[in-house]
């Protein structure tokens, strides 16, 4: 798997879909969304897992591509769609401006939301605070062997199977709930296993494996704990009618994932045009993952709840957002 015939189309095209189902599934809080609530059983925490992957690779290449100015592009890339959602948000529901008001703007400016509190300013960026210190890390791993990066993998993944116990136990916050920083130990061995896969070119197969590996023991761990506690509630047939199907879907959207990350070589060669395309999407992906909310609450105010124009309304936004602010991607040059 060399850069020269990696498919970076079919990447963005998947962080489009991926930002898609977080949408959707955010989309039936306000309204009924009828036929696409099938689009939602693919899951938004599996979707959460494939950016995560994406990043990690993405990441990856980025920096041995060039290490000097890895921190200057990764700053223009986050920042300036970041802020514009951060403006976004203020304008459609505007905030008392008390002290501890802007006490909290200034640490989610700093991406210490999950940090030194537990939730974030604009809801879905709890995943990219977890992403900002990954990649302040990424230089140190860049120096690490692969058996360390195995190491980091498996203890991460541990603490990640202990606290999905504990959340089901004694109810522990989601991971946008959390504080103290502990999101970059529970989730950071997915974005890791996707750093190690470009970054250790000797070792795909061991990488790919240990992709395939966390994949199947999160589903199988997630369904284990659906079905005790169908089991418990003497409900196994609701198991069978209502869980099933969607854990066939959440293994269908991650099969997915690794397909595309993974057997990236595999995939058909497409025409400029078509990559074009897909990379417009992917480009508008990060803008729409980050204010879809911000736009539904404004639309909810003015009592627009029709959802083909909720997501049209989105992706027009996304779309002005990135033309104006994502001058990093739009100066990329595709190939």
């Amino acid at each position: 798997m060399t850069e020269k015939k990696y498919n970076w189309e079919f990447l963005s095209l998947t962080r489009f879909l991926l930002a898609f189902i977080v949408l959707s599934g955010h989309l039936k809080v306000y309204t009924d969304i009828g036929l696409l609530n099938w689009y939602t059983k693919f899951g938004s925490f599996e979707a959460i897992f494939g950016f995560l992957l994406i990043s990690g690779f993405s990441i990856g290449k980025s920096i041995q591509k060039n290490k000097k100015s890895y921190f200057l592009r990764r700053a223009e890339r986050i920042y300036p769609v970041y802020i514009a959602s951060i403006i976004l948000l203020l304008i459609t529901i505007p905030p008392n401006f008390s002290g501890s008001f802007i006490i909290v703007l200034l640490i989610n400016l700093v991406f210490m939301n999950q940090v030194l509190i537990g939730t974030s300013l604009v809801g879905p960026a709890w995943s990219l605070a977890l992403e900002v210190w990954l990649y302040a890390f990424a230089p140190l791993l860049l120096k690490a062997s692969y058996k360390l990066l195995i190491y980091l993998i498996a203890t991460s993944f541990i603490c990640y199977c202990g606290y999905t116990l504990g959340r089901t136990l004694f109810h522990w916050p989601y991971y946008s709930g959390t504080k103290f920083g502990i999101n970059l130990i529970l989730l950071s061995f997915i974005w890791i296993a996707g750093f190690g896969l470009a970054t250790h070119q000797s070792q795909i197969k061991l990488f790919s494996k240990v992709i395939a590996s966390i994949f199947i023991l999160h589903i199988l761990l997630t369904v284990t704990i659906q079905l005790l506690f169908r089991l418990k509630h003497h409900k196994f047939h609701e198991f069978i009618a209502t869980d099933v199907v969607i854990y066939v879907f959440a293994s269908l959207c991650l099969l997915g994932v690794f397909y595309i990350v993974v057997l990236n070589h595999r995939l058909p060669a497409l025409s400029i045009n078509t990559k074009k395309l897909f990379h417009l999407l992917g480009n508008i992906s990060y803008p729409l993952y980050l204010i879809h909310c911000s736009v539904f609450d404004f639309l909810k105010k003015l009592n627009i709840l029709n959802v083909p124009l909720m997501i049209i309304i989105s992706l027009a936004a996304s779309y002005i957002i990135y033309y104006i602010f994502d001058f990093y991607s739009r100066r990329r040059a595709i190939s």
